[in-house]
């Protein structure tokens, strides 16, 4: 018994279990005994707490995630340093330690190296790593994230920046609304609880939930409902095939606020260098998957395999089109334009009869 409690990091595990059911208490306790509030001061500072949940969130997703563990693209200082603040009222540890983990994560994904494999079960992939000493404890391995000297000040001074941004800065908000302890409660404890989770499940219901419509080697997987609890990071199997791209919703309509604060980013010159990945790329991991379902069949031979290199072979061609009519000289752009308006139909046709073919297939 003492051996196992020994491998238990006390002060993570007391803080995850602690936080919350203190920050309830309280609340409880102030609102049934007390009668220093009013109705305005709950509203108030829960539109607060709201607001700054969400700025946590996309701290996390769009800092600590896509920017400094993937590199996804590159900010400047003044978004780095906003995120980096805000990021520390998460309570999620620093940056530099927070992305060299999950740099890990993804580079034994689903092996016993991996610090929160779901292979391990759902609840230790959620929060039981962070209880246990030699995952929390494992070194730090971001040459490249210790030379960015904001990275380095937020890891070595974290535990002010989270008490402060975390806490204080909670509590003086509130203060500034009229209750103090309300904002000190609300936005302060039980925020961070909400967004830990929020965070916690991109790590346990991102691999157990959903689709694998890129990659079905990988636990992770694509699914709206993930997405809205993890601001965009459901989609989570597009991720861990592509994980350098910064979006993780690639179409227009994907619920991805962090893809969206990226872009937005990007448009007031506070981001740049947005990484994507190219489109043939992932038409060609969405094809690999669905042909999968059909590989020992003579129809995967007769009819799924030569469509399949048409399709390839026709967005090639659009591609290299698209490429050239860019920059066609004035005497070639019409016959240009008319020669890719027929690729983009050849394409799409390829496309269409590659649904009815697996749709047919799938239910034989």
């Amino acid at each position: 018994m003492s051996q196992n409690m020994k491998k238990i990091c006390w002060s993570v595990t007391l803080f995850l279990i602690l936080n919350p059911l203190i920050s309830i208490a309280m609340l409880v306790l102030y609102l049934v005994f007390s009668s220093s509030y009013s109705t305005s001061h709950i509203g108030w500072i829960t539109g607060f707490g709201l607001i700054f949940a969400v700025l946590t969130n996309l701290s996390i997703t769009m800092g600590y995630h896509r920017l400094y563990a993937h590199k996804s693209f590159e900010a400047h200082p003044v978004l780095e340093a906003f995120l980096l603040f805000i990021s520390a009222g998460a309570f999620q540890g620093s940056c530099l330690k927070w992305s060299s983990d999950h740099r890990i994560h993804h580079r034994f994904e689903d092996t016993d190296k991996d610090p929160y494999s779901i292979n391990k079960g759902f609840w230790y992939a959620h929060m039981g790593w962070m209880m246990r000493n030699e995952s929390v404890n494992l070194p730090i391995q971001a040459p490249d994230l210790q030379k960015n000297k904001l990275v380095k000040h937020q890891h070595d001074y974290y535990i002010f920046w989270a008490i402060g941004v975390g806490y204080l800065l909670p509590l003086l908000v509130g203060y500034a609304l009229g209750n103090a302890f309300l904002g000190l409660v609300i936005a302060g404890g039980l925020r961070i609880f909400f967004t830990q989770q929020s965070t916690f499940f991109v790590n346990s219901l991102s691999h157990t939930m959903g689709k694998t419509p890129y990659s079905t080697e990988k636990s992770a997987k694509d699914s709206l409902i993930v997405a809205f609890l993890t601001h965009g990071e459901g989609y989570h199997n597009f991720h861990h095939k592509f994980q350098f791209d910064y979006r993780n919703g690639i179409r227009w309509y994907h619920w991805d606020p962090t893809k969206w604060s990226i872009q937005l980013a990007a448009l007031t010159g506070l981001a740049r260098k947005l990484k994507t990945v190219h489109f043939s790329e992932i038409l060609k991991a969405r094809l690999q998957v669905e042909m999968e379902k059909f590989s020992h069949s003579k129809f995967y031979e007769e009819r799924i395999v030569p469509l399949h290199e048409k399709i390839i072979q026709s967005q090639a061609r659009f591609e290299q089109l698209k490429l050239e009519y860019k920059t066609a000289g004035q005497e070639k752009v019409d016959m240009m334009r008319a020669e890719v308006k027929l690729a983009k139909i050849e394409f799409k046709a390829n496309m269409k009869m590659w649904k009815v073919l697996v749709k047919s297939a799938s239910a034989v």
